[in-house]
């Protein structure tokens, strides 16, 4: 199996049948209720916040009003902030879209406030996140055992997930799963803060999900993504001025942290390296989770195919065509590849060649004849792209273009 970095191609092996669950778009079609029920306020754990005074831990639950499904997937949406700020109610809409999918969707708190940057302080302020997100699943499963699953949930499906900070908390939550990755600079306190897991509450239970979203996160070290870590879809601007899209110096409300974190780019070559299950969504300009605002419609409906796959043990597209995805699963080895613009490859027959990027768009074509030729992409951005002929029986193949 392989698995492809810049919205990789990746199969997950169906281990159950969601037959009638899954038909007609359930999970990826928008608006497929009308209407949500919103649970409020719905105290999930606690913990020392910021000011050093304990602080209640709360979530609202957005559900897809009249649906009778017993046992429904969750995703949880966490607030972006910088850490210092934000609330639950910063990511009503993207929760309010996903139950309308028939998800059910949690906006979890987690712990924030002003705090002085550097590496120790800010560190602490990642690790508060994740510990709280951590407690948040072990709720979601306490729920079903002790309090009659009073939200309907599949603990065995819940995806975590959130934006700017709040994808950071997520992702760590994830993959920051060794004592061995606790960084340096915390790692004399890990026992109080209670290790990995942490003490915001609800001991006893997993706090595992099944895979991980990002809108514009991050990870301290990206050698913490593994050779069989659950499933990662994200989405990032390339100029990202705020949470750094390749690795580059950490800094909160602008002020420098003194760390240093690898963004989305980063973390799914990661992945690739490590044949991970990923998904890449990369968009051009200098904001940060602009696209959530330009462009949401198709950022939820791109996350949200890859959290209904998942949730209904289907093929991994990352939103590609069946002839695109076919092409990369399938595909041989050019020379160079990566390459830098020039690529060399044997054409049984003249024909017009084309390479498409990952969104099945064209965006070179040139007539090359028979034999051992070329073609020169440096024209192209960075990124992974599939080659074809549309007049040859040559086999598509992918090809990655690198600087």
């Amino acid at each position: 199996m392989k698995h492809h970095y810049a919205a990789a191609l990746a199969l997950i092996t169906t281990t159950a049948s969601f037959g009638q669950e899954c038909a007609n778009g359930r999970y990826s079609t928008a608006n497929l209720f009308p209407d949500v029920t919103v649970t409020s306020a719905v105290v999930f754990g606690s913990n020392t916040g910021v000011s050093g005074s304990n602080q209640i831990l709360r979530m609202d639950v957005y559900e897809p009003t009249g649906d009778a499904l017993a046992l429904r997937p969750v995703v949880i949406c966490a607030f972006g902030g910088s850490f210092v700020g934000g609330a639950r109610a910063d990511v009503a809409p993207i929760c309010t879209d996903f139950a309308k999918r028939d998800y059910v969707t949690v906006a979890n708190d987690y712990r924030v406030g002003f705090f002085l940057p550097n590496q120790t302080t800010t560190t602490h302020a990642v690790m508060r996140g994740a510990h709280d997100m951590r407690a948040c699943v072990r709720y979601l499963r306490k729920s079903v055992a002790e309090l009659g699953n009073p939200y309907g949930i599949d603990t065995t499906r819940i995806f975590i997930g959130g934006v700017s900070a709040g994808a950071i908390s997520a992702v760590h939550a994830m993959y920051l799963d060794e004592e061995s990755e606790v960084p340096a600079v915390i790692a004399p306190e890990m026992a109080s803060l209670g290790g990995i897991e942490g003490n915001s509450g609800n001991p006893g239970y997993s706090s595992r999900a099944q895979a991980c979203y990002s809108f514009s996160g991050a990870i301290g070290d990206s050698s913490w993504i593994n050779v069989g870590d659950p499933p990662l879809a994200s989405i990032h601007e390339v100029g990202d001025g705020v949470v750094p899209y390749y690795t580059a110096p950490v800094y909160v409300v602008g002020l420098p942290t003194g760390l240093t974190a690898s963004g989305s780019h980063d973390i799914h070559l990661r992945a690739d390296h490590m044949g991970m299950v990923n998904c890449f969504k990369s968009y051009p300009g200098t904001g940060h989770v602009g696209y959530l605002s330009t462009d949401q419609a198709n950022a939820l409906n791109w996350t949200a195919l890859f959290l209904s796959e998942l949730a209904c043990n289907q093929t991994v597209t990352c939103g590609l065509s069946t002839d695109v995805a076919d092409a990369l699963e399938n595909s041989i080895t050019p020379s160079p590849n990566p390459t830098h613009g020039p690529l060399r490859f044997h054409m049984p027959s003249n024909g017009m060649v084309e390479v498409i990027d990952l969104g099945g768009r064209v965006v070179l074509a040139e007539w090359l004849g028979a034999g051992i030729t070329s073609l020169d992409l440096e024209g192209l951005p960075e990124g992974a792209y599939v080659v074809r002929a549309a007049d040859s029986n040559m086999q598509p193949f992918k090809v990655m273009r690198s600087n």
